[in-house]
């Protein structure tokens, strides 16, 4: 899926939600007009998601040229983007590899489906300290043993394999297994990019140790992510 999909899908989901709202204040008026206040309430998020509908056309206007326009695709780098649709990790030239969607409104866990592109899709459920991942025919179960503004560190109580996140020079660093894998930093692009992405994107760097096999880490720079609000 291209940038351009997902924020026309966001805009539809946001123009839908607003004319839902508002068909539905506008209804509660006709029944309960001596209660007209309450009514009133359903304006306001109807309101809001036409708004946010119509400001979203200057992302849309951004990512058309990434539709239609030649441009090489980086080999060692990925863009995470935030929308109310999931959460994608696009390549340089605006096409998705990687997402991340909510399956369940249940809290406790929070339930996630890791889509993958040419793999199966992995399902991961989420604590507030621990989170397993289905990962092919074993599940994969990591607890949180530390977390600071500067450090986190996952350890598997299966065979005692660590993940650990710490902060550099201006990027979170991925380490797994003693050797750093990937990187994770706010708002940096490539000079030719910057004019097609807005600052509040972020950045993934594959450091050479990183292979194919280990695409599911992306799920923890998704934690540190959400965490730290670096997409919003």
């Amino acid at each position: 899926m291209n940038l351009y999909h997902i924020y026309r899908n966001e805009q539809h989901t946001l123009l839908y939600h607003g004319i839902m709202y508002f068909l539905m204040g506008v209804g509660m008026l006709l029944v309960v007009e001596t209660l007209f206040y309450f009514p009133l309430l359903l304006f306001i998020p109807a309101l809001t998601n036409l708004y946010l509908s119509q400001s979203i056309k200057k992302e849309i206007r951004k990512a058309t040229r990434l539709y239609y326009e030649n441009i090489p695709v980086s080999s060692h780098s990925l863009i995470g983007v935030k929308t109310k649709e999931g959460f994608f990790y696009l390549k340089t030239n605006g096409w998705s590899s990687y997402s991340l969607q909510r399956t369940s409104l249940i809290n406790n866990p929070k339930h996630f489906v890791f889509h993958r592109k040419d793999k199966m899709p992995l399902t991961l459920c989420k604590w507030s300290r621990r989170i397993v991942i289905a990962h092919e025919e074993t599940k994969l179960e990591y607890k949180l043993k530390y977390h600071s503004t500067t450090a986190i560190e996952w350890r598997s109580e299966e065979n005692g394999d660590t993940i650990l996140l710490y902060k550099g020079n201006k990027r979170w660093v991925l380490n797994y297994k003693g050797v750093n894998r990937l990187s994770l930093q706010k708002g940096f692009l490539p000079q030719s990019f910057q004019k097609l992405f807005d600052s509040h994107h972020s950045h993934i760097t594959f450091f050479e140790a990183y292979s194919e096999a280990d695409d599911w880490l992306l799920i923890f720079l998704w934690l540190v992510d959400s965490d730290y609000f670096l997409t919003s």
